[in-house]
């Protein structure tokens, strides 16, 4: 895709914002994306609608006090992580140790040693951002599986900030064949299971609704038996960020695939589930994860 007026002017704006937010002080940047995070959530009253929608229809069993909290919590935290991902992008393997601390690192590694690659689980939860590019700059790359960005100048920029210590971006757009030649060079394959995946998915519970899930993680782990790794990060009240790998998940085989591709996912989105239970505000209420729902009997 060949670069236009609006695509240049785009990335012009992002590189001066870029500019001056890479040398504010961590704690600096945290606290006026915070300030912005607030603002956003008065002045976007679209996404402040999917927000609370989605909270309230979740099964939290929120008061309708402590989903306003939940929803102002969440445009918080992403307001954050918004203004500190300049700075984030750009910071060197130690400084990046500084801000990002692992825990429960031996269930990654033990996945690694297997050789025939692994799947990593996790989803726009926490700081994502900082958990792939540290878990690469402590020499454990791995592949992430995301869309192009509109802007072919922005993409550009971002993939290559993003894969500097050698993580690895395959295309959503026919990313079976690309996972399958990865997995097989024994290198693990993130991805992210909370979007919609329309009429391409798999129906799993996920927050007490139903949901449609990407079977591709499950169906590649059952295919070629592979660790599932569920791995998240949390932001800490000091800035610093915990990134916590969990024991591989144990996945069923019953010799039905279909079948057992469901359970996979499901056991997949549960895992998940249990991530945004425990702090509720970090995950991406934004998105219009429930959109597609199931076709009521005829």
């Amino acid at each position: 895709m060949s670069a236009t007026v609006k695509h240049i002017a785009g990335y012009a704006l992002y590189r001066a914002v870029e500019g001056v937010l890479r040398y504010l002080p961590w704690n600096t940047a945290l606290a006026i994306g915070e300030a912005a995070g607030s603002i956003a959530y008065w002045a976007d009253r679209r996404h402040r609608n999917v927000v609370l929608e989605n909270i309230q229809k979740s099964d939290l069993g929120f008061s309708r006090k402590k989903i306003v909290q939940t929803a102002k919590e969440c445009f918080r935290h992403f307001g954050a992580l918004s203004f500190t991902l300049p700075q984030l992008l750009f910071m060197d393997a130690e400084t990046l140790t500084d801000h990002v601390l692992f825990q429960g690192i031996e269930h990654w590694d033990a996945a690694r040693s297997s050789g025939k690659g692994f799947i990593g689980l996790t989803g726009h939860y926490g700081n994502w951002e900082a958990m792939a590019l540290t878990l690469s700059a402590s020499g454990r790359p791995l592949a992430v599986i995301g869309r192009k960005l509109s802007n072919p100048l922005l993409d550009s920029r971002l993939r290559a900030l993003r894969t500097r210590f050698g993580n690895r971006t395959i295309d959503k757009s026919g990313a079976m064949k690309e996972c399958v030649k990865t997995l097989r060079e024994g290198m693990g394959v993130g991805f992210l299971l909370d979007q919609d995946a329309r009429s391409n998915g798999v129906f799993t519970k996920f927050m007490g609704r139903w949901a449609s899930t990407y079977p591709t993680a499950a169906a590649l782990a059952l295919r070629f038996d592979l660790p599932v790794v569920p791995i998240f990060s949390y932001p800490c009240s000091d800035g610093t960020i915990i990134v916590r790998a969990e024991p591989a998940l144990v996945i069923p085989r019953s010799g039905d695939n279909e079948k057992d591709i469901l359970t996979a996912t499901q056991l997949m989105s549960t895992a998940l589930e249990r991530q945004v239970r425990r702090l509720p505000h970090v995950w991406f209420w934004m998105h219009r994860r429930f959109k597609t729902q199931p076709q009521p009997p005829t």
